[in-house]
């Protein structure tokens, strides 16, 4: 086998896949479903990049009667026909409503991605300490911050707009 055959046989193809699954399903068939998963994925000499548990969310319409879901988002490598094999098991589970699979990369380099979804996670967190700085501060500028706000209103401000 020559040097270039050996490298395209080792290049593997980086996908996601999001996952829907109904929303009464129990933590350890979910957890039975993510491990049935992994073992496909090492089947095709793949790797599992990523895993993350979005938790339930209410669905933008029905699916199948149900108005909310537990999503699971998966990112993993691998080659020949790893996604028909993921899809196949998704597919043969009762409990999952929904799923899609999107091709990230014919030659996926994990540990880019995994660099780069630490960035997206870290500008989140940023984003959203400055909007509850921001939060805080209205609240003050309003004077009486949280307290204030669940608080009865204080006896001068009843009927405040009704004299005439």
């Amino acid at each position: 086998m020559s040097a270039q055959t050996q490298a395209a046989s080792a290049v593997r193809a980086g996908y996601e896949t999001t996952y829907i699954t109904r929303s009464e399903m129990a933590e350890d068939a979910l957890k039975a479903l993510q491990e049935r998963l992994n073992a496909v994925v090492a089947s095709f000499q793949g790797e599992v990049v990523l895993t993350e548990d979005w938790g339930r969310r209410k669905l933008a319409y029905p699916i199948q009667k149900e108005g909310r879901g537990h999503y699971t988002y998966i990112v993993y490598s691998g080659k020949g026909d790893i996604v028909h094999e993921i899809e196949r098991n998704l597919r043969l589970n009762d409990q999952v409503l929904r799923f899609l699979t999107v091709n990230l990369e014919t030659e996926f380099d994990a540990e880019a991605f995994r660099k780069q979804r630490a960035a997206i996670h870290a500008a989140a967190q940023r984003r959203e300490e400055e909007r509850e700085a921001r939060r805080e501060e209205r609240m003050a500028e309003r004077g009486g911050g949280e307290y204030r706000r669940h608080s009865a209103p204080a006896a001068d401000d009843v009927g405040a707009g009704s004299e005439e």
